[in-house]
């Protein structure tokens, strides 16, 4: 997810500097607000154990599947 966001601000940037249409506001706000929650997850759940990893593992799983709802379905 995180190269994934890099790779969309590189997309907005490059269309803003051309004029071109690109990925929206919510898109470029999106990706990168989704790549941190899912990577402070990632982390706990590394360094937990127990039901706090399991919980962690599960918010990854929610995170990505919320971000490729919304922010690639709509």
């Amino acid at each position: 997810m995180a190269v994934l966001a890099v790779g969309v601000l590189v997309v907005g940037v490059l269309c803003f500097v051309n004029g071109a249409p690109g990925p929206g506001p919510l898109k470029l706000v999106g990706h990168p607000v989704a790549a941190v929650m899912m990577l402070a997850l990632q982390r706990i759940a590394d360094r937990r154990t127990g039901k706090a990893a399991v919980g962690a593992g599960a918010g990854v799983l929610v995170v990505a599947g919320v971000a490729f709802s919304v922010l690639w379905w709509f």
